[in-house]
């Protein structure tokens, strides 16, 4: 007479079925339409890849080209050596290798810049080396710059100052190596560290645009001659700064007179002068 009483557990695996399987398909279609918007999203992103290469390739090509700061060499040198030509892309310019050939050419060129000026138009910025300086080795000339690159090579002496005739003549320590476009290398690296040393801080003083001569074989007695006419011993490379500051005040005291210098201690310096000294 009595039904069994169906309890409140037989009644929810249908209930529970059904509603995981609602939450089942929302999951689903979540992810199909996730899938569908990054596939969108890279196709979107591929289509805008190609438009901009297409653009790129089709637009920004050279009509000219134009060298700045370049007082060396002709521009149209300079250009050619660029390898950069009409018509070329704008992006598509190898700034290194432009900057390698330029300088490998050039070797006054110290360094080279490309500039790209949208749409269609470049330029190439190059920087070069003042040839301030110069060694003799065998009868030879090397031309170098403040920071001992070999900029250039003549055969004689004559030459040579027919084209720098106001260039400084550099007396140092034996040299091992004198290569256009490399630095120059001395037997004792020393040498080239103090020449360095000395070079910087004298192209920052008043005498520099009158110095016609710098002998560092003695690395303890260092010689600064001035217009052939006065010639500074200024002792080793302590205190530079000081002793060529010093020294410029002498030369200017002097006015056109004649003979040496002795600064290696300025609270000991003294002058013997010479009307006929002569040190070309």
């Amino acid at each position: 007479m009595f039904g069994k009483k169906k309890n409140k557990a037989d009644q929810s695996p249908p209930e529970q079925e059904k509603g995981g399987g609602f939450e089942r398909l929302k999951r689903k279609n979540s992810a199909r339409l996730l899938r569908q918007r990054v596939m969108l999203s890279a196709l979107i992103i591929v289509l805008l890849a190609v438009f901009l290469i297409g653009a790129v390739a089709i637009f920004f090509r050279v009509h000219s080209v134009k060298v700045k700061g370049n007082t060396v060499y002709k521009d149209s040198d300079i250009i050619t050596a660029s390898g950069i030509k009409r018509n070329m892309n704008i992006y598509l310019i190898d700034d290194k290798s432009v900057a390698t050939e330029i300088i490998s050419r050039f070797p006054y060129v110290r360094t080279v810049k490309v500039e790209r000026n949208i749409p269609n138009s470049v330029t190439v910025k190059v920087e070069c080396d003042e040839p301030n300086y110069y060694v003799e080795i065998v009868g030879e000339c090397f031309v170098l710059s403040g920071d001992l690159r070999v900029m250039q090579r003549f055969e004689t002496k004559e030459e040579l100052l027919t084209v720098h005739p106001e260039i400084i003549k550099l007396t140092g320590g034996a040299i091992r190596r004198a290569v256009v476009g490399d630095e120059l290398v001395f037997v004792r690296e020393a040498y080239s560290q103090q020449a360095k040393q000395l070079l910087s801080v004298l192209e920052s003083t008043e005498i520099f645009a009158g110095v016609s001569a710098i002998d560092f074989s003695d690395r303890f007695n260092v010689y600064v001659t001035y217009a052939g006419r006065l010639k500074a011993n200024i002792g080793n490379s302590d205190d530079l700064e000081l002793k060529l500051r010093f020294m410029n005040e002498i030369v200017k005291d002097l006015g056109e007179a004649r003979g040496t210098i002795d600064i290696k201690d300025v609270e000991a310096a003294y002058v013997l002068l010479d009307s006929d000294a002569d040190f070309d």
